[in-house]
């Protein structure tokens, strides 16, 4: 046997942390064990004993004193190692007392080795040593009085019950060592088997306690996720109904996070959305709740309240939280989030309808300007499902050719000549007559039929220009709107690019009008695909010129033809006003100075169409000249302006 196999054979196995807990529960279980059968031993055993051979002071009130003293020692030491070598002992002075009393006959020996093995029970090899040298020690002792004929309560010390000698005690004791290794060793494999099954388990219990946690919580933030929520929230409903109380679903959505993403990163998208959670999690009570149920949405529910007068604070909390400058790997961040407010049961009885609810009146705070908050209503709630049946509608519409274009002249004021048009779209629903388009645009951006639909807006634009080509109308330019969704659509250019080449006509024709929102939202991507568009020759105009950040800075750098002065400049202008109006005649100046094309829209009384004329507005549009009229009706109109002779189609 080699050296190292000797090592690990009297090595013993120490019990890991994470094995304590379920040992120390063995071994308090083992406790109990032992002192039911120290029990057994003095009532049954001695006391039938001290009746066969008279000896009740020596054996009953003797395994009476070792039973209590074991029994107090249960109350300090249980448990403990100290409690099982006491038991050891224990367990070896009854089998003295029974060699004793039995005046040594030698089948009471093997009671040492019951009592050796009954002990591996505890799995601990202490009990099991202290027991065998107790064994020892005794039988050297008692073999020495017994020698000696002493006399003890009446009777010879006996060990055996025959005369021998130290060498008998001594092969006695050899053997008692001799089990009390081959037990120890059965205990080391019993504690190695323990632990390993202990560390099994507590891997298995790990990986549970992991999956249920995975289960429940979102991977990023920690939050709980969807599933855990609604399971909360079943129990919040049945705690409002026991109560009388209410709760509050807060449906928060981070503004413009996708740029985030775009322009810095997943990665600080990411730490963004952490540190988010962390500060949703310090700010809110104990007996609330927030969740992360995908993207940048955040749900918190606040619990256990009567009056939705409490739930304004903690919304004006969370909307300045987002307030301040977030640091997120260097990148010093401004943020804010649109908050809608469902309250349960005042707005719904239903967990999914509150949901919905408050998602419905956060995208009413987005459209209302974004880093705000808004309650759903029941006016809200029937403006959403009317928008939900018009989205749906829309396809049925396109399918059924019920779109169409309406154009609305624009105006040399200097000749009074129709230079082009504006084609705005209508839809002439079969059932509901025409449709403006304030009714059904936002709702087609929203849902992203705008890209199937503004598509169509081009195409058919271009198609109007030819049939005016082809009528003789040469000169006259159409435009048409383009929005944010066209332009982050990566196909927008192709778009143009292929209506334009497919119908033969001259680019210079055609125009797009662009609001500051589009260029500023995707600056980079816009600047590149305007460009693009430029180098086609399509004319480029800026709609609604003023009404946002009107910088010098991208008028400079983009590749812009023509301002068109937004309406609300236009309707300040009042009949016999003699007051400037600075920001309109500062537009139409800046215009000249950078040498774009100005056009003012929304133009419905003489004297407005005049002041423009005499601060050198080149262009109008408006109800002055002409509403939107359908394409036949613009034919006429054109026919009766002699748009044709002596127009400069340069002029726009």
């Amino acid at each position: 046997m080699s050296h190292t196999t000797l090592e690990n054979l009297f090595r013993f196995p120490k019990v890991p942390e994470f094995a304590q807990k379920n040992f120390t529960e063995h071994f308090l279980h083992a406790d109990k064990v032992m002192l039911v059968l120290i029990v057994m031993q003095w009532v049954i055993a001695t006391f039938i004993t001290s009746i066969s051979y008279g000896t009740y002071l020596y054996g009953f009130v003797g395994g009476g004193l070792i039973t209590l003293v074991l029994f107090f020692a249960y109350r300090t030491f249980k448990g403990t190692q100290v409690m099982r070598a006491l038991v050891g002992v224990g367990m070896m002075l009854f089998s003295l007392i029974y060699i004793q009393q039995h005046l040594g006959r030698i089948e009471m020996h093997f009671h040492v080795f019951i009592a050796l093995a009954i002990l591996s029970l505890y799995k601990d090899i202490v009990p099991i040593f202290v027991a065998a040298l107790t064994t020892i020690l005794h039988h050297g002792v008692f073999n020495f009085l017994q020698l000696s004929e002493v006399s003890l309560f009446g009777m010879p010390v006996m060990v055996f019950n025959y005369g021998c000698g130290m060498d008998i005690v001594i092969l006695h004791g050899i053997f008692v060592v001799a089990e009390a290794l081959v037990i120890g060793y059965i205990v080391k494999l019993q504690i190695e088997y323990g632990v390993e099954l202990n560390r099994s388990e507590n891997q298995v219990l790990g990986l549970n306690e992991e999956l249920s946690f995975t289960s429940l919580h979102d991977s990023l933030t920690g939050l709980p996720n969807r599933h855990n929520l609604y399971t909360q929230l079943r129990l919040m409903v049945a705690n409002a109904n026991r109560y009388d109380r209410k709760f509050a679903v807060l449906f928060l959505d981070l503004d413009h996070f996708k740029n985030i993403n775009d322009t810095l990163g997943h990665n600080v998208g990411d730490a963004l959305l952490k540190a988010v959670a962390r500060k949703l999690k310090s700010i809110i009570r104990e007996n609330d709740i927030v969740a992360r149920i995908g993207g940048d949405e955040f749900i918190i529910i606040l619990n256990d309240f009567t009056d939705t007068g409490a739930i304004e604070p903690v919304i004006s909390k969370i909307l300045d939280m987002f307030h301040k400058e977030w640091n997120i790997q260097n990148h010093f961040l401004r943020l804010s989030t649109s908050i809608g407010v469902a309250v349960y049961p005042d707005d719904s009885k239903e967990i999914n309808e509150l949901m919905k609810y408050a998602d419905i009146a956060m995208y009413k705070a987005k459209t209302e300007g974004r880093d705000q908050f808004s309650f759903f209503t029941a006016t809200l709630n029937a403006k959403v499902h009317e928008e939900v049946d018009i989205a749906n509608d829309m396809h049925r519409a396109f399918n059924a050719n019920e779109f169409e274009l309406y154009y609305q002249p624009k105006i040399h004021i200097e000749s009074g000549k129709i230079i082009g048009a504006e084609a705005l779209i209508r839809w002439n629903h079969y059932e509901k007559g025409l449709i403006p388009p304030d009714h059904f645009i936002h709702i087609a951006e929203n849902t992203g039929f705008i890209l199937k639909l503004g598509k169509w807006v081009i195409e058919e634009t271009v198609r109007a220009i030819k049939r005016l080509s082809e009528s003789g109308y040469e000169d006259i330019h159409i435009s048409c709107n383009v929005s944010t969704r066209q332009f982050q659509n990566i196909n927008l250019y192709a778009d143009i690019e292929n209506a334009v080449h497919d119908s033969g006509i001259d680019a210079k024709l055609l125009a797009i009008e662009i609001t500051e929102s589009v260029m500023l939202e995707y600056l980079e991507v816009t600047l590149e695909v305007l460009k693009k568009i430029k180098n086609l020759g399509v004319h480029i105009c800026m709609d609604d010129f003023g009404t946002g950040y009107s910088s010098l800075s991208y008028l400079r750098h983009f590749p812009i033809d023509s301002l068109k002065i937004d309406k609300s400049f236009v309707d300040d202008i009042t009949h016999n006003s003699t007051n400037e109006h600075i920001l309109l005649n500062t537009i139409i100046a800046m215009g000249q100075t950078l040498n774009l094309k100005v056009v003012a829209e929304g133009v419905e009384e003489m004297y407005q169409m005049e002041y423009l004329r005499d601060r050198g507005c080149e262009f109008y549009q408006g109800y002055y000249f002409s509403k939107p009229i359908p394409e036949k009706f613009f034919f006429d109109l054109l026919l009766k302006n002699c748009a044709s002779s002596g127009t400069d189609r340069d002029l726009i």
